[in-house]
C-alpha cells in the first residue's frame, strides 16, 4: 500500500504505527493510530482510478473482471477441501 500511494498519489506514508497494538477499544486507540488507520483508505479510490486506467491502456480490463468472477470458484474449490491445483500440468 505504501508504495502504490507513493506511486499514484506522490505521498509518503509513514508506517511506523503498523506494528501497533489494534487490540484496544476504538477509544483507546491514540490520535497517530487513528491518523495511521485513516491514511490508508484516504487514497484507495485513486489508487483504484489510476489501475483501472491502467487496465484500460493495456487492454487488459476484461482480463481482470474474468480473473475477478474466477475467484468465486477459487474460493468455493477451496472450500470444498479440493487441494489439487486446476493448473498444474
Amino acid at each position: 500500500m505504501k508504495d502504490l500511494v507513493l506511486e499514484f498519489c506522490g505521498k509518503k506514508l509513514d508506517k511506523r504505527l503498523g506494528s501497533s497494538d489494534w487490540n484496544k477499544d476504538l477509544e483507546k486507540l491514540s490520535d497517530a493510530q487513528l491518523q495511521y488507520c485513516s491514511n490508508d483508505v484516504i487514497y484507495l479510490h485513486r489508487i483504484k482510478e489510476c489501475l483501472n486506467k491502467m487496465l484500460v491502456r493495456e487492454d487488459r480490463l476484461e482480463l481482470y473482471k474474468s480473473s475477478i468472477e474466477f475467484l468465486k470458484t477459487r474460493i468455493k474449490l477451496d472450500q470444498s477441501g479440493f487441494t489439487e491445483d486446476i493448473f498444474q500440468h
